[in-house]
């Protein structure tokens, strides 16, 4: 390798231009194009700093620049959808998964055997680039806490300058990717300790791996007892089983390493992988279905449909598993060295495409929400407008939109559940869409009292039916002759309603109910006349002008 390219200046270099950007970043009034060149800085970068001088080898730069560019790309179209939305949130963490799977496939394409990328290689990278990444962590909070600490000891003689440098975003920019870029050098240049390590996580996956084993042995042996209903039942027997599939797989693989030489477990202990690895596809099977019941009843969500595809990688590499504990092969699993490599590229292909048009959950969702509507799979009444509207980015508010139409236009369900959607979409859209005026709406059950406007004005009104609008009832509570008004919220979340009497002329609240349940069932009741008006059993006391409440106790038989 050339030394000018093992040397200080190399990453240097690279720092610089990744300061840069990040400035770009942090000052352009373009936040989308900002966000574009930070990810171009991060990913383009570090791959950089970890091929050192092989950049220049057998076109590697190439692939270099079409991940980069391929990841800007998609941060900058996910940020111009939605700074705040479901998929952005989620694609941070996705890139660090993208780039480091990337990463190991770029820096084994120099050394190559002919258009075949060596296992050895891919392994050897895909464990070292974790542990020299973490080294240049290390190395840059090292630096950081030292220039903090000088900022300090300056600030104490009087000369906060140095410390408001530190501080600055400007300088973090510039120096931070300084300090990180020389700790991926220290990382490259100390082989023999990146192997050390590296060894003693593969020695804690060689004593682990029987131990998880025979944990799904046993638990899957456990199901032929229990039956399967008990995993159905829960609400997180997928995310579970999941983790168990998942640790077994990594540790499987942390023991095969590069596949060129046997585990070294004795027999029994091979024996007892061979099982769990046969317990993995049925335990993959059962969190699908579990999966699947979950969607059947109550649709597709963002996060069931990210299940799934979870699932269905996991499942592949079971399979795949299985497969590699067939007999007559020259190193125990040794198939995993052919199948390991088309899944991680399955893997990256597939969790791309979710933060595309192509795999969109939101837009899945959506869909899958409305036709269950539309279908009547779904009750008007169960249907969760909001979670549609505010849960599901732009094809939520598409598909709002669309059923808002289809309502108006009634051409969708029966007139009945036609007005209960109607008050559901209603209730669901934000103030500036909505067609009503401001102000808190009194929907009147009966003839309205005279002076009804003025209780419009009433503070307990106006924050109780200023969005969704309220039921008021005339009915006499007292038996004295005049009539109170009971006034019940049609917002969904309501579970009291709110008495109100006339003192001296003006309207007053006078008491609470809670406990109704919900508003909108006991306005239906009040419109059909079932509500029933109650004495109390006994007669409470008053002392001195006070009257007691009386709260009987519960009786026994």
């Amino acid at each position: 390798m050339p030394v000018l390219n093992r040397s200080v200046l190399y990453y240097l270099a690279i720092a610089l231009v990744q300061g840069a950007l990040l400035l770009t970043f942090i000052h352009y009034r373009n936040p989308v194009l900002a966000v574009f060149c930070a990810t171009l800085a991060l990913v383009g970068g570090i791959n950089l700093q970890l091929l050192g001088g092989a950049v220049r080898q057998r076109g590697t730069w190439l692939l270099v620049a079409g991940l980069a560019l391929l990841m800007a790309s998609v941060s900058a179209w996910l940020y111009a959808q939605s700074a705040d939305g479901w998929l952005w949130m989620r694609w941070i963490p996705a890139s660090l998964v993208l780039a480091y799977i990337g990463a190991a496939f770029i820096l084994s394409w120099p050394t190559r055997d002919g258009n075949r990328l060596r296992y050895q290689d891919l392994y050897q990278h895909a464990w070292n680039n974790a542990f020299i990444v973490l080294l240049a962590l290390l190395v840059t909070l090292a630096f950081w806490l030292l220039l903090w600490l000088c900022g300090r000891l300056f600030t104490i003689l009087g000369a906060p300058v140095l410390s408001d440098i530190f501080a600055s975003l400007e300088f973090i920019c510039v120096c931070l990717p300084i300090f990180f870029s020389l700790g991926i050098r220290m990382g490259r240049q100390n082989d023999k300790a990146i192997g050390l390590l590296r060894n003693v996580l593969l020695t804690v996956c060689r004593y682990l791996l029987p131990l998880c084993s025979l944990i799904a042995v046993v638990f899957t042996l456990a199901l032929a007892v229990t039956g399967v209903a008990p995993i159905f039942n829960t609400g997180y027997s997928t995310s579970i089983l999941l983790c168990l599939v998942g640790s077994t797989l990594f540790l499987l693989n942390g023991v095969f390493q590069d596949g060129e030489h046997d585990a070294g477990y004795a027999r029994p202990l091979k024996l007892l992988v061979n099982a769990s690895l046969v317990c993995l596809p049925l335990l993959m099977a059962l969190a699908c279905y579990s999966s699947w019941l979950r969607i059947d009843q109550y649709g597709l969500t963002p996060q069931r449909f990210l299940a799934m595809l979870l699932i269905g990688i996991a499942l592949v590499h079971s399979l795949a598993a299985l497969w590699a504990i067939r007999p007559r092969q020259a190193v125990w699993l040794g198939s995993l060295r052919r199948s390991n490599p088309l899944i991680a590229l399955l893997s990256f292909v597939v969790l791309m495409l979710v933060f595309t048009p192509v795999l969109n959950p939101l837009t899945y969702s959506a869909t899958n929400q409305m036709e269950r509507l539309l279908s009547g799979r779904t009750s008007a009444d169960a249907f969760d407008a909001r979670a549609l509207r505010y849960r599901l980015g732009k094809p939520g508010i598409e598909q709002f939109e669309r059923l808002s139409r289809l309502v108006k236009e009634g051409q969708i369900l029966d007139a009945s559940s036609r007005e209960l959607l109607a008050d559901r979409l209603l209730e669901a859209e934000p103030v500036s869409m909505s067609p009503r005026e401001y102000g808190p709406k009194l929907e009147w059950i009966g003839p309205a009292p005279e002076d009804s406007a003025q209780m419009l004005n009433l503070t307990l009104i106006e924050s109780q039916c200023g969005s969704s609008g309220c039921a008021a009832w005339q009915v006499d509570l007292d038996d004295d002759g005049v009539n109170e008004v009971l006034v019940v919220p049609k917002h969904e979340y309501s579970t009291s309603a709110f008495v109100y009497a006339r003192h001296e002329g003006f309207w007053r609240d006078y008491a609470r109910v809670d406990g109704i349940g919900t508003g909108r069932a006991l306005i239906e009741q009040i419109r059909a006349g079932t509500l029933k008006l109650a004495k109390p059993r006994y007669k409470t006391l008053v002392i001195d002008g006070r009257e007691l409440g009386m709260m009987p106790y519960p009786q026994r038989d």
